[in-house]
């Protein structure tokens, strides 16, 4: 088996690994400001299931285009909200959080990669490919914009972990800003192919998202 360019390794292993059932843990720094999420989805069921900081306590569950969320800056009634991500607009930020693809977009912009050591690689990716690769309208606007806060959007570092298998399991990328200092987002993923199960929350503890609400998601 011959081996792989180390760009098209990197690009390979981020869709071998969001093929299948996944965990996946992220944190994003801003300046003094961070936000840590972990996440086990089942993409192909479009199960989603998130707990963390960001930056108070929160959950969130996706099941099909249904959103429930748990989270103090929220004001409900009741302790969770339910938000049908099909009213939202493909550039809602709330709706690209689900989105996987979002969220490791700036690999399908990989420019350059070299294998630093085995499974080990670094490079530059610019986020202008990124955006015409992507998928989905939300993931291309969610990368326009990160584009436009880039002091360089052509050549953003990154690094990157294949493992044996071909999957990727860690990512993390440095994204020096105009105005917010550095963006710092660091992935690991892991339990590949494990069962992911995710449920609503009672119906007594759950109320729909208001249309007033809707015009800020």
């Amino acid at each position: 088996m011959s081996k792989l360019e180390p760009a098209v390794a990197v690009r390979q292993g981020m869709d071998r690994s969001l093929a299948g059932t996944v965990t996946m843990d992220a944190s994003v720094k801003a300046g003094n400001q961070s936000i840590n999420l972990t996440g086990k989805m089942d993409p192909a069921a479009k199960a989603i299931q998130v707990t963390g900081k960001a930056p108070g306590p929160m959950e969130a569950r996706l099941i099909g285009d249904v959103a429930y969320i748990k989270s103090d800056s929220l004001n409900g009634d009741k302790p969770w909200m339910k938000i049908d991500l099909s009213k939202l607009k493909p550039t809602s930020s709330l709706r690209q959080s689900f989105d996987m693809k979002s969220q490791t977009g700036i690999i399908g912009g990989v420019v350059s990669a070299q294998e630093v050591s085995p499974g080990q690689y670094s490079g530059t990716a610019d986020l202008g490919k990124a955006a015409e690769a992507a998928g989905t309208d939300g993931t291309r606007a969610g990368l326009e914009s990160t584009a436009k806060l880039a002091k360089d959007p052509k050549a953003i570092p990154f690094e990157a972990t294949v493992d044996k298998d071909g999957r990727l399991t860690a990512l993390s990328y440095t994204i020096a800003t105009k105005s917010l200092g550095d963006l710092v987002t660091d992935m690991k993923m892991n339990g590949f192919g494990e069962q992911v199960s995710v449920t609503a929350p009672p119906a007594k503890d759950t109320e729909a998202a208001s249309e007033e609400m809707y015009k800020f998601l």
